[in-house]
């Protein structure tokens, strides 16, 4: 329920369907079913969807063009990380202790005032971020506009003693992650021809931006790929990702900016498609 005092909508799901090309699907299936807490929602011999909480679909595992292909070992732009959000300490301390069975990479744990995070890499190399919001009225304090966000380190096995193993919470995606060329030219294009807010700057390298007053939906950092171009679509990485505007009004204003800043929009089943400023493709769509 909302408190009196926390924005409206602020938790609300607006990072959609993930999708992702990959080489091998069955090792990539059996990760974001078992340790994420996916379920297969259907299955076609190229692709493969997973849905979240709700129902909602949140991977896509795409192998039409790259099945059984290496893994792309230069600087690139794409995928920083997806993020999957559980609803409390329970669930979350759950996912970390499923994922870390099925993976060797462990990449980090955070304490960031707003959440706690910690950090994978799934099998094929795609940044895995699981984590948990804290409640609004526990968000460290800020400047008028934006997130008093931050790094420390996590206690990670208290985290893991309060585990529910018992419980079976999908998650939802609470943001996505971009390894971007040039965090500032991201910024212009998200904030200016997309219409988020811009929520917490790090330098130059680093910038997070949301829709409302969410710590944010999408984050962008240049710090492995500063003017790097993306990976090339018969390898592995990020394909595609949707974004879910509050309402049918937001996705008309967005379109309208994008058009005025020269970016080609296409309309696809009530919903539009471009190309952001580092060629990732997304689908910008209406969750009312």
């Amino acid at each position: 329920m909302t408190s009196a005092d926390e924005p409206a909508g602020l938790f609300d799901s607006v990072v959609g369907a993930v999708a992702l090309r990959v080489s091998d699907p069955g090792i990539q299936r059996d990760f974001y079913e078992q340790a994420i807490g996916l379920s297969v929602s259907s299955e076609s011999d190229s692709e493969t969807v997973l849905s979240g909480s709700g129902g909602l679909p949140l991977v896509r595992l795409d192998t039409s063009r790259t099945l059984g292909a290496s893994l792309v070992q230069a600087p690139h732009t794409g995928l920083f990380h997806i993020a999957f959000r559980y609803p409390d300490r329970a669930t979350l301390g759950a996912a970390v202790r499923r994922t870390a069975r099925l993976t060797r990479y462990f990449d980090g744990a955070s304490d960031h005032g707003v959440s706690e995070a910690v950090y994978f890499t799934d099998p094929e190399g795609n940044g895995i971020e699981l984590y948990r919001d804290r409640p609004f009225a526990e968000w460290p304090a800020a400047e008028p506009g934006k997130v008093g966000m931050f790094t420390l380190p996590l206690d990670l096995p208290a985290l893991v003693a309060e585990a529910d193993d018992d419980l079976e919470v999908a998650p939802d995606i609470g943001h996505i992650h971009l390894r971007t060329a040039d965090a500032d030219r991201a910024l212009e294009f998200w904030r200016d021809a997309v219409g988020l807010y811009e929520r917490q700057r790090f330098g130059t390298q680093a910038v997070f931006m949301a829709e409302g007053e969410y710590h944010h939906h999408i984050g962008a950092n240049s710090w492995q790929s500063a003017g790097a171009e993306p990976a090339p679509e018969h390898s592995p990485g990020l394909d595609s990702f949707e974004l879910r505007l509050r309402d049918s009004d937001a996705v008309g204003s967005a379109q309208e900016r994008l058009e005025q800043a020269g970016v080609a929009v296409e309309r696809v089943s009530g919903a539009i498609s471009f190309r952001d400023v580092d060629r990732n493709l997304v689908l910008l769509s209406a969750r009312a």
